[in-house]
């Protein structure tokens, strides 16, 4: 009988407790290699060194998506692109960027606009949650027009979008998220097969080529993805442009270097924590053996925070070198296909806001949700 001598670690990605205190996990992992097992969920390695995650997210060869990226399933469906191999894959993510992908972006940065100036205008008396009311509803907004999706389910959608991806815990009534989910899904698909529109939900609902199982995968890829990471990210640079003076004096001053502290804020506060591959062969990775099916689970917030990708790691630097080397919208095929349409809009927010204001402060405390998300900043706009 041999001993089990590999790096191990109690990291398990329900635990709430990674809500606030994830960060000193990933330097635990870090510190054993950048890689260790957990039992938890039947096992898995939890990777948290920038080059191994890296890596694995480059080769999709030996490390596939196929099996699903979330360590324990939701119960949803497949998300299009993101839980598919090759070939399959490609053809996704072409449909996927006809919607949000460089080349249809820069078309929406009007769309964007109109979107925060009508938020900003709902402030009373100069005063503005650009949390709850700015961040969240700003992308919530855009995705919602750009899928043609019914605006009533607006609020409905996030509580799914918290149950089931981001927090994982029950919905408020006690029900299964999942299922409600299947629900809406079936109920838009049906909708545009009925009564089709000039829209993408209604591309998605007749596409020839995509079984029904796949059209509800490419809604939650949106509807779902496209919403409210990029709504943390917002918020998050929001909270610490008006928390901090000296860097709103310069981001006015400057305002090109806007785009600056949106990649530094997505490396500093990554909205989507991370996902799981699953190795096709066996392998090594950083010298530890890893067997064909077992599954890693590629953790973007502790990797955009190695100090050896990163001095100063857990501090926000405008200036930092090489910042753009962040994994905060992932890496390889399946690096995030709305990428550029949330740097539209975490730094649309910003301008729009600049644009309208001379000054920012703080009314009260930042609520923060997570430590990715402050949920409310009670702002003065002057």
């Amino acid at each position: 009988m041999t001993s089990d001598t590999r790096p191990r670690t109690d990291f398990d990605p329900l635990d709430q407790l990674n809500r606030f205190d994830d960060f000193p996990r990933y330097d635990d992992i870090r510190a054993a290699g950048g890689i260790a097992w957990s039992d938890a969920h039947g096992g898995f390695w939890a990777v948290a060194g920038h080059d191994l995650v890296k890596d694995i997210a480059s080769d999709d060869r030996r490390f596939g998506s196929g099996a699903g990226v979330r360590i324990p399933p939701n119960g949803t469906p497949a998300t299009f692109a993101l839980e598919y191999d090759r070939p399959r894959h490609t053809a996704h993510r072409r449909i996927l960027t006809d919607a949000v992908g460089p080349r249809a972006t820069p078309n929406l940065d009007a769309q964007v606009r109109a979107h925060a100036r009508r938020l900003l205008d709902t402030s009373t008396d100069g005063r503005l949650d650009l949390g709850a009311d700015y961040a969240f509803h700003l992308s919530l907004d855009v995705v919602f027009d750009l899928i043609g999706a019914p605006h009533e389910l607006k609020a409905e959608a996030e509580t799914l979008a918290e149950a089931l991806f981001l927090y994982r815990t029950p919905m408020p009534d006690g029900s299964d998220p999942a299922v409600r989910l299947q629900q809406i899904l079936d109920e838009m698909i049906a909708s545009r097969v009925e009564n089709p529109r000039d829209d993408w939900l209604t591309q998605v609902a007749v596409h020839p080529c995509l079984s029904t199982t796949e059209a509800q995968g490419a809604i939650v890829a949106l509807l779902v993805g496209g919403h409210h990471s990029t709504a943390r990210a917002t918020a998050c640079l929001l909270a610490r442009v008006v928390s901090e003076p000296d860097l709103q004096a310069r981001l006015r001053a400057e305002p090109e270097r806007i785009p600056d502290a949106v990649e530094e804020t997505v490396r500093l506060h990554t909205p989507l924590r991370w996902f799981a591959r699953t190795a096709l062969e066996d392998v090594e990775v950083g010298g530890t053996p890893v067997r064909a099916g077992e599954r890693l689970l590629l953790l973007y917030a502790g990797a955009n925070r190695d100090p050896q990708r990163f001095p100063g790691a857990d501090v926000f630097d405008l200036d930092r070198p090489r910042s753009r080397d962040h994994l905060a919208f992932g890496w390889g095929i399946h690096r995030c296909v709305g990428m550029p349409l949330a740097q539209l809009e975490i730094r649309v927010a910003l301008e729009e806001l600049f644009a309208r204001t001379t000054d920012l402060t703080l009314t009260g405390e930042v609520t923060w949700t997570s430590s990715t998300e402050p949920r409310h900043i009670p702002t003065r706009l002057a």
